[in-house]
């Protein structure tokens, strides 16, 4: 895995077998996955087509995966824990009990050891019990924005000699195991840092 910044984007590099609840998304085996700055006011027509010409001006020919964040890249959290690395880019802007105005908290989670089923689907639910965790503790009334997603993803080993880590595999991702532990704790920090260095 790769990653690094260009045109106000986050851009990670690899080979990956993911899950995205955000636009455009669902399961596949993608090479790419990308976070796109975009203005406070966008409100394009249809952004899920947004997303694919992005993909199309990044030069994107392979499978891939996208997220849409109005928070500046320069505010994004990347931390790394053992085989977890978490990528997190946090907004909420004034938001109310129910709703956050204008704001998205964009999380995604890359494992260096496969995944199973219920790991990579469970990875979702404890990052989202994380980020709506950071939130409480840091005084908000509400666990979320209307536009908030997670992608969970591993790299698939495809180096000569890699065979063993292929074979091994996280099977669950609930907060009590130590993959979830690692999870929560990234997202908690990651969303707080986040905000705090928002003035949020």
């Amino acid at each position: 895995m790769e990653y690094y910044l260009k045109d106000s984007t986050l851009i990670i590099k690899g080979d990956f077998e993911a899950v995205n609840t955000g636009l455009n998304g669902g399961r596949a085996r993608v090479k790419y996955l990308f976070n796109k700055q975009v203005p406070r006011t966008f409100n394009p027509p249809d952004p899920r087509e947004f997303v694919k010409e992005e993909a199309l001006k990044l030069s994107f020919e392979e499978a891939y995966f996208g997220l849409l964040t109005a928070v500046k890249m320069e505010y994004l959290q990347v931390i790394e824990n053992d085989y977890l690395t978490a990528f997190i880019t946090a907004g909420v802007s004034n938001g109310s009990e129910f709703r956050a105005k204008v704001g998205t908290i964009n999380i995604i989670l890359i494992s260096k050891v496969r995944l199973s089923e219920t790991a990579l689907l469970g990875a979702i639910i404890t990052a989202t019990e994380a980020k709506g965790l950071a939130l409480l503790e840091k005084g908000y009334t509400f666990l979320g924005t209307n536009t908030d997603a997670v992608i969970v993803a591993y790299e698939i080993a495809s180096k000569p000699g890699l065979e063993n880590e292929e074979r091994q595999e996280i099977p669950y991702a609930g907060s009590s195991t130590d993959f979830g532990k690692k999870i929560t704790e990234a997202v908690i920090k990651g969303v707080k840092v986040g905000l705090e260095l928002r003035g949020e």
